[in-house]
């Protein structure tokens, strides 16, 4: 009887399912079309171009800009999440004079458009001579409030019970931050991982701005490059280069699936 109840539940659920995948289904068929069938509306091509990838990469620099994109998006990933933790559990757990207006003015940040600070942003980096060069790549993308506001709310809810133990046990406060906290912190980084990430990988603006060397493009600007570069655009090129693009954070949703369900049910549970 249950499972008759729950069924209108489960037909949505498989038609949103299916209505998501279309697109990246639309992705890889075209991508496997040959250059003067690629706009065809066939479900399924008389003749798969694998071709198309070769080209892609053997005519391209697609590889060194996913190399680009992995060295960017992983190090500001790893170091994001290691300093906006340090913050939101000093923000929620030590007790410090301003501690209240220091979050609020962290938090009003989230209220600026980026278009607003990229000039600042340019000439600041610029003045530190990052232009060019995988730090101006990577430290200005690090420091970002939500992840400090998500730790923040996060760390509010921790059990002080295993704080006040670490502390019987002689740790200081960064230790058990370090052993305590952060190692039980897995439903809410896996989260935070996964969405800086794919920000970071999908990031066009800035590295745009920064970069004027074609060693340095990430993959989203070579797959910019690709498009309307002079009076022709190879479409099955550019297609097998954008699902060649897209295979990374696939991947990452796949692997961190399992963990990433668990993060939303414990911070819906919070």
């Amino acid at each position: 009887m249950r499972t008759w109840k729950r069924m209108p539940q489960n037909v949505i659920a498989v038609l949103l399912g299916l209505v998501m995948v279309f697109p990246i289904y639309l992705l890889v068929i075209s991508s496997l079309r040959s250059e003067e069938n690629v706009l065809d509306v066939t479900w399924v091509p008389m003749e798969l171009a694998w071709s198309n990838f070769t080209e892609a990469i053997q005519t391209t620099h697609l590889l060194r800009s996913i190399g680009n994109s992995l060295v960017v998006s992983i190090t500001v990933t790893v170091v994001a999440m290691l300093f906006h933790a340090m913050s939101g559990y000093a923000l929620a757990r030590l007790r410090f004079p301003g501690r209240k207006y220091i979050f609020a003015w962290m938090l009003s940040t989230l209220m600026v458009p980026f278009a607003v600070i990229t000039i600042p942003l340019y000439l600041i980096t610029k003045s530190f001579g990052m232009l060019d060069s995988y730090a101006g790549l990577i430290i200005p993308s690090i420091f970002n409030a939500y992840g400090i506001f998500l730790f923040r709310q996060f760390y509010r809810d921790f059990p002080k019970e295993l704080e006040e133990a670490a502390y019987i046990e002689g740790l200081s406060v960064a230790g058990t931050f370090f052993r305590i906290a952060l190692p039980l912190s897995r439903s809410i980084i896996i989260p935070l991982t996964i969405g800086f990430f794919v920000a970071n990988w999908n990031a066009y603006l800035w590295p745009l701005i920064i970069t004027q060397h074609e060693s340095l493009w990430v993959v989203q600007q070579q797959l910019a490059n690709l498009v309307g570069g002079g009076y022709y655009t190879p479409w099955n090129v550019v297609l097998a280069a954008a699902v060649i693009a897209a295979l990374p954070t696939l991947l990452l949703f796949f692997m961190a699936q399992r963990y990433l369900v668990e993060g939303i049910k414990m911070t819906g549970i919070k």
